[in-house]
């Protein structure tokens, strides 16, 4: 009987752990991971310390709606449309992506040369705050980058070649300091470098010097539509001014920083990069057809041996909206073999002909570039959410003397009235212990699953 009963117990234990673990996983794990990044050697890597390869989008606008318009006060909103809302948040993370970059004005950010206060300043700053941490609660992970800039008082309504002294230093010590205790933000120090020589007082200026320690410029970008540059003398700001910036504020978030030629030239990135005492630095590559890396030769002898020294982030791609994509179909399988994150630019339901994610803000895909995106994402959600094969656990088997049943089985005993029984029974006891901690194993490889589905 007290066999019968142990045995009976035992099947109990087995049926009910397995009802957990296939019925009720979200009760096995109480809560989602909750999200961090940093850097370990050459890959990001999240709350666990696992690796971290991040998958999304770029949303425009917080550049330059709050700062444009013909004349001061500029700007006309923050967001430029919807991208605050639930709505067009669940549609992104209907994509199954796990990032979103906000670009972000230096004017608008710090409330000067004649942004209109509406969208600027505080207001400017309180609702990008609100919505990286609405963007943290439908699971996404937030580059901030510094994408329209000026120096002096000219309007930050473009991009220019590099940052600018007169403000620059203040945006990013006052960013870092708002999400210096934001675990999943990530800073991007400049959208896209581009240094010409026609743009610099010293046309002989090394650029790769120019990008780690600043320089001086001769003309900068208008944005107003009617002239293209403007002359102006002005001092640009170098990396490694903006890296100390950013760590005195006490942040410890990782660092994105592009290279030259509108951030598609990482060629002199290893032997230029700043020092960062953290040592949380990634390089920050943007991708497009017909760039100077835009062949599969560049991406193999520059970005691959760089993506081994540190963690290289795609801040943006695209690809023709027009024509059957021909770009990333070939780019991003190589970006996932090299454990290379991306970001397709842009979540904004424009009538470009390139470059465009979505034909409304629902998310349904845009023809071509926007389609192929959203598939490749939803196909590797597919991998990484499929189950692996079960862990084959091998039970030892109870100390006894030889059995014709084979090892671990139950043998009677003899010499002892009763001692069959006994024995069976205290056997049986240690089997349901082995039972209990395979079993154990089992849910925490579940656990292992589920928290790299929820991802």
């Amino acid at each position: 009987m007290l066999t019968c009963m142990r045995v009976a117990s035992r099947a109990s234990l087995v049926a009910a752990v397995l009802v957990a673990v296939h019925l009720a996983p979200a009760e096995v794990i109480a809560a989602p991971q909750p999200l961090a990044v940093h850097v370990s050697a050459n890959h990001l890597v999240d709350a666990s310390g696992l690796p971290l390869v991040l998958h999304g989008y770029d949303i425009s606008a917080t550049e330059f709606a709050c700062d444009q318009g013909s004349s001061a006060p500029y700007g006309w909103s923050v967001f430029g449309g919807p991208n605050d809302t639930s709505a067009v948040m669940e549609a992104m993370a209907a994509w199954r992506g796990n990032a979103v970059r906000v670009p972000l004005n230096e004017d608008c950010w710090l409330g000067i040369n004649g942004v209109n206060p509406r969208y600027g300043g505080e207001s400017y700053r309180s609702l990008i705050h609100s919505y990286v941490e609405s963007l943290h609660r439908y699971g996404f992970y937030v580059i901030v980058d510094l994408h329209w800039s000026a120096p002096g008082s000219a309007p930050a309504q473009s991009q220019q070649p590099m940052p600018d002294a007169d403000h620059s230093v203040a945006f990013w010590t006052s960013v870092a300091s708002a999400f210096s205790s934001d675990p999943a933000v990530i800073f991007d120090l400049y959208n896209e470098p581009f240094i010409y020589a026609s743009y610099l007082q010293d046309p002989s200026q090394n650029p790769w010097r120019c990008w780690l320690e600043g320089c001086g410029f001769s003309q900068y970008l208008t944005g107003n539509g009617k002239a293209y540059t403007a002359h102006q003398n002005w001092t640009a700001v170098g990396m490694q001014t903006l890296v100390n910036a950013v760590r005195a504020t006490g942040a410890t978030q990782p660092i994105m920083i592009a290279g030259l030629n509108w951030a598609n030239d990482l060629s002199g990135w290893s032997s230029h990069f700043p020092y960062d005492p953290l040592g949380q630095l990634a390089a920050s590559w943007h991708s497009y057809p017909g760039q100077q890396c835009s062949a599969p030769a560049c991406w193999n002898a520059v970005i691959a041996p760089l993506a081994v020294l540190v963690p290289v982030v795609v801040g943006e791609t695209g690809d023709s909206v027009c024509q059957a994509p021909t770009y990333d179909p070939t780019f991003l399988p190589w970006a996932d073999t090299h454990g290379i994150s991306y970001l397709g630019w842009t979540w904004n339901p424009w009538s470009n002909c390139s470059d465009v994610l979505v034909k409304n803000w629902s998310g349904t895909p845009s023809a071509n570039y926007g389609q192929y995106f959203h598939d490749h994402l939803a196909a590797l959600a597919t991998q990484e959410a499929a189950p692996s094969s079960p862990p084959s656990i091998t039970l030892p088997a109870v100390a006894s003397g030889p059995s014709p049943s084979g090892p671990g089985r139950i043998s009677p005993a003899s010499g002892h009235p009763g001692g069959a029984g006994l024995l069976a029974a205290g056997r049986l006891a240690i089997a349901d212990w082995q039972i209990a901690i395979a079993l154990l194993i089992l849910l925490g490889a579940a656990a292992v699953r589920w928290r790299g589905w929820r991802r």
